[in-house]
């Protein structure tokens, strides 16, 4: 079972409340999960990869932070 999920292109339509529900949710849990790499990692990490992956992680952070508040406006 391939479950597909989408942000939309417009967000924050206020379409049905269980899909905005699950995009609410959705980005909250990778928000979660970049927010713990990173403290994992420390602030910049102990290699070129990790500080490569660091400074990926801080804007896919910001990226995320920006749709939830879209959406929760």
């Amino acid at each position: 079972m391939h479950t597909y999920f989408a942000l939309g292109t417009r967000l924050g339509s206020r379409g049905h409340p269980v899909a905005d529900y699950r995009a609410v949710d959705f980005l909250r849990q990778e928000i979660a999960f970049f927010e713990a790499r990173l403290k994992e990692m420390g602030e910049a990490g102990d290699c070129a990869y990790e500080h490569a992956l660091s400074r990926a992680y801080e804007s896919l952070l910001h990226e995320r932070r920006g749709q939830l508040t879209q959406l929760q406006a």
